[in-house]
């Protein structure tokens, strides 16, 4: 990367993307891309800035999904995963891989929570049962910045 702090540029572009794309591998063994909301955009949920703040350096993200989707199924059968995020207009991608996982403790499955997901979940609240909440913390980002490739293995 251009810049002498590529951990900062892909910090901030997570921040501002609109979306990201997760990809999993189905149970038939063929990668399925999700678009999903991007809990790291400052804009879109600035309530989550604080969350994310303190693990900027894992560069970590969460994936919520419904208990009863695709994603948890293929996720509970193969929790390698992939999530994507991208500036097209900037010439900027970033591909974080590493193995999703599942958070059972109540705290850590609230932390993520946005009010407004009660409409998709029966009881309206985070420990609804049908509300999964995965969480990565990728062994390597990779992925071009204004025409550049970059590579970083990050810290297990």
């Amino acid at each position: 990367m251009p810049e002498t702090k590529p951990l900062e540029t892909i910090v901030e572009r997570m921040a501002t993307a609109d979306v990201r794309y997760v990809t999993t591998i189905g149970t038939d063994g063929y990668p399925r891309t999700h678009a999903m909301l991007n809990l790291r955009n400052r804009e879109q949920y600035p309530d989550q800035v604080k969350l994310y703040a303190e693990l900027n350096r894992d560069l970590m993200v969460y994936i919520a999904t419904t208990t009863s989707s695709a994603k948890k199924m293929e996720l509970d059968s193969n929790p390698r995963i992939c999530v994507y995020f991208c500036h097209p207009s900037e010439f900027f991608g970033v591909s974080l891989v590493g193995d999703a996982e599942l958070i059972e403790d109540m705290a850590a499955k609230e932390a993520p929570w946005v009010d407004w997901w009660s409409r998709y979940d029966p009881t309206g609240l985070p420990d609804d049962p049908d509300f999964t909440v995965f969480r990565l913390f990728p062994k390597e980002a990779r992925g071009w910045n204004q025409g550049e490739k970059f590579a970083i293995e990050l810290p297990a």
